[in-house]
């Protein structure tokens, strides 16, 4: 509001400042809540609200209401006869009149015991000595109110449509407003006093339903009380209750006040490792936890008194819908659609529910599915059980288990949200743009064949709800990335000496090409998500909607391609992944100077900086590896790096060093003894991977150790010619293959190709050779795998003797050594950065 809608005392000037001021605050739907409009609260202390006061200003917000409407000479005229401005397309100009009229009923409290005690509270608040008899104005305002906002929600506008209850033939002046006036003070002096009475009734909204329906039909209540309640209950017996309920919200205000803290809405995550092992996380308003089993997480006031799973877990039953392969969110209730989903129950009912064939394993206290189940066998549980009102319960309906793009939601097909806690089909409806048939729902799962741009409302067919929400197709550059998790040390897998550069890169060719990357959206998504950091499960369930069950090789690949950076979290289990600060590199090549990008880099930001490099004169240049999943590496050539990296805001390198010596010293191993730890998994020689259960066979082993009580990250523990201990997975990986002599990678048509399941070059390395080659290399059709020319393989050699096969180790790997002489002899020479033979 602006300097001059203001009054002295900071509240609202004129009735027209009040008009703006009401309607931004009772009709809009900016926040996404676009349920339709059934009631209305307006007080003393709502007033001030709305005004963005606290509530001890509510005696002057009534004054400075009062002195806006007496100020207005056609006030008595609206009161008559309805509205008398036209309407715009931001106010109806008739809410402020509206709510004077729904002031008086809530000063009355909903008691009338005579037939003008209305019209005689309305004359003494206005200091008048009128009659006031005629009020039929206020009648036609409420459907002149409703009419308006029909047209603006149908214009696409983000207001709430207003119901209006049916009208008998005696509302002819304050029905409407008798009506929509909830709740008195009364209504909330009552509700307090039953839940001080059954504090359940707050917890299960069916205890709720027993205790007030014979209360309700005593006449004991307001009109608007009576309306709420019954409307309540129906939706509540059909499954649609949502905390968004004005019945709900009112019993959450009524618990407040009898001194019941209302729980939070809470998360608890199952997720999976690299080797199939489950693992947990919880988290709250400002909580996080990684209970080791369902059982420590449910007993936790986080996720016990939580208002979206604490009835849940009361009954004993939990849900697991999945947010990708590798990660499954709990649900308080039996999720929508076909499945496949998990099933956790209290032990007091496993053996009841593995009566129907369903297999569960222990996890504490309780028990989970070990495998993934379809909708029939949740229902077959439920019956099993004797649970037939599991979805009795209040909901929260909205979107979940998608990306956010700010207040937006990203619009590519495999990263659409869910409609959670819609229990019916949900109706799309286009708002703007081109959108006719861009989006559909599908069991609660939205869907589309391209990616979506635009407004949508989502709702029921009975009207109950209704949410807006906006989509769009790119991520929004974040202006920066500074985050706590930003300022955790990157794990680090090799020592570098800082006086070795980066040999000439000599790439095939230094042009742009516009093909798309394949996974594109997964980049959007990550990079959307990554403003203050993602934890390992969320990263891994945004890559796996992309790439399945070659997630935890993408996740590797994406580092190596600088888009995240590792880092391990403080005090707790796991990685936290961080978006790579987009950075400048110089190198050199047979073109010349150039730089090459490190970082992340979605869409806006690969356009923006092609765009600036054409303007400085450069040539912009864009690889992708053939047959690679990798993203592109871009760069450019001839251009100055100082001014091209003022003109983005992005940092130069201080200049990238070259990995030497060799993996036996280099390998950055932990201090962390581990000696309570228990071994969680061992590299099967034969598999190529790691194995649950598997014992070490050979002369060299390792094993995956695991803190006791999950409160540490995992150890890597080579055990052969000598013991060495690792935080890194890969490092450790490589390390194992060093002592036992066993090859790593395969040489093959100027590529490395990786021979085992698992395993990668060292972090520092792989970027090296990145530099070196100009492309971004990793996971790909063939499992994985890095381009190489001649001297990289003999450099790669040098630092991991033994380890490519096809390629000559130690000494005889080195040129300049293995050089002949007298017949036949050849002098060394100075090939690309490199002496080759």
């Amino acid at each position: 509001m602006n300097a001059a809608a203001q009054a002295s005392d900071g509240f609202p000037a004129t009735l027209r400042d009040w008009e703006h001021t009401l309607t931004r605050a009772l009709l809009r739907a900016d926040g996404g809540n676009a349920d339709p409009l059934r009631s209305f609260e307006i007080t003393p202390e709502t007033l001030a609200k709305h005004c963005g006061h606290t509530p001890d200003q509510a005696k002057e917000a009534e004054r400075a209401f009062k002195r806006a409407l007496l100020r207005d000479p056609r006030l008595y005229w609206c009161l008559q006869y309805g509205r008398y401005w036209p309407t715009t397309s931001e106010v109806s100009n008739c809410m402020a009149i509206l709510a004077l009229s729904l002031l008086v009923d809530s000063l009355l409290d909903g008691e009338y015991e005579g037939q003008g005690q209305y019209r005689a509270k309305l004359a003494q608040w206005l200091g008048t000595h009128r009659s006031l008899m005629n009020l039929r104005g206020i009648a036609a305002m409420w459907v002149e109110l409703a009419t308006w906002l029909d047209s603006r929600v149908e214009s696409g506008a983000p207001f709430r449509r207003l119901v209006l209850p049916d009208s008998p033939k005696t509302w002819t002046h304050i029905g409407y407003t008798r009506y929509l006036s909830f709740p008195t003070r009364r209504d909330v002096a009552l509700l307090r006093r039953q839940v001080e009475r059954n504090p359940d009734m707050a917890k299960d909204p069916r205890v709720l339903v027993g205790v007030l329906d014979p209360l309700v039909h005593s006449g004991a209540v307001s009109y608007g009380f009576k309306s709420a309640f019954e409307d309540f209950r129906r939706a509540l017996r059909a499954g649609a209750a949502s905390i968004d309920h004005r019945f709900w919200r009112l019993v959450a205000y009524a618990s407040q006040l009898a001194g019941h803290k209302e729980g939070s809405q809470a998360s608890f995550f199952m997720e999976f490792n690299e080797d199939g092992e489950r693992h947990y996380r919880a988290m709250g308003v400002s909580q996080l936890l990684f209970p080791p089993d369902i059982g420590d997480a449910v007993v936790s006031p986080m996720l016990g008194d939580s208002r979206n799973l604490g009835p849940s877990i009361r009954r004993g039953i939990l849900f697991f819908r999945s947010s990708g392969l590798a990660s499954w969110s709990a649900v308080g209730e039996p999720p929508m659609g076909v499945g496949p989903f998990h099933l956790a129950v209290a032990d007091r009912h496993v053996r009841s529910a593995s009566i129907t064939g369903t297999r569960f394993k222990r996890s504490g206290t309780w028990h989970v599915t070990t495998s993934p189940v379809a909708q029939g066998a949740i229902a077959d549980v439920l019956s099993q059980l004797g649970i037939r009102d599991a979805k009795q319960t209040v909901r929260m309906i909205g979107l979940a288990d998608g990306v956010r793009v700010g207040k937006d939601w990203l619009g590519w097909p495999r990263y659409l949200p869910l409609v959670e806690g819609a229990s019916e089909d949900v109706e799309v409806m286009p708002l703007s743009g081109d959108n006719a048939s861009a989006l559909a729902c599908v069991d609660g799962t939205l869907r589309a064949e391209r990616p979506v741009d635009g407004d949508f409302a989502l709702g029921d067919s009975e009207g109950r709800w209704t949410r807006r929400v906006r989509f769009v197709p790119l991520a929004e550059v974040h202006p920066s990335l500074d985050a706590a998790a930003y300022s955790q040390p990157c794990q680090a897998e090799w020592r570098l000496a800082i006086d070795r550069p980066i040999d000439r890169a000599q790439p095939t060719d230094t042009a742009w090409t516009d093909q798309p990357y394949e996974h594109q959206d997964m980049l959007e998504a990550l990079y959307a998500s990554g403003r203050s950091g993602i934890p390992e499960g969320e990263a891994v369930a945004i890559i796996d909607r992309a790439v399945g069950s070659r997630a935890w090789d993408m996740l590797r690949t994406l580092q190596e391609a600088s888009f995240l950076s590792a880092r391990l979290r403080e005090r707790w289990r796991g990685r936290v992944f961080t978006l790579g600060h987009p950075t400048l590199t110089e190198i050199k090549t047979d073109g010349g100077a150039a730089v090459v990008v490190s970082g992340a880099l979605p869409a806006r930001l690969e356009q923006d900086f092609r765009e600036t490099v054409i303007l400085q004169g450069g040539t912009p240049f864009r690889r992708l590896f053939e047959r690679s999943q990798a993203p592109a590496l871009v760069g450019a050539l001839h251009v100055n790096a100082s001014g091209l990296a003022d003109a983005l805001g992005w940092a130069i390198a201080e200049g990238a060093a070259s990995p030497d010596g060799s993996a036996a010293t280099r390998l950055i191993e932990t201090a962390v003894v581990g000696r309570n730890y228990g071994a969680a998994g061992v590299w099967d020689w034969s598999l190529g991977r790691f194995r649950a259960g598997a014992s070490s066979a050979g002369a060299v082993s390792l094993v995956r150790l695991v803190h006791p009580h999950r409160r540490d990250h995992d150890l890597y523990r080579v055990t052969g010619v000598r013991q060495r201990t690792f935080t890194s997975r890969h490092a450790a990986i490589l390390d194992a293959h060093l002592q036992a002599s066993r090859p790593l990678f395969r040489l093959h048509e100027g590529r490395i190709r990786r021979i085992p399941v698992e395993g990668a070059l060292p972090l520092e390395v792989a970027t090296a050779l990145r530099l070196r080659r100009l492309v971004n290399a990793g996971t790909s059709a063939h499992g994985w795998e890095y381009a190489v020319s001649l001297d990289d393989t003999r450099w790669l050699a040098g630092l991991m003797p033994g380890l490519i096969e096809g390629v000559r180790h130690s000494a005889d790997a080195d040129p300049a050594r293995t050089s002949r002489r007298g017949r036949g002899a050849r002098r060394p020479l100075w090939i690309g950065g490199g002496i080759g033979a």
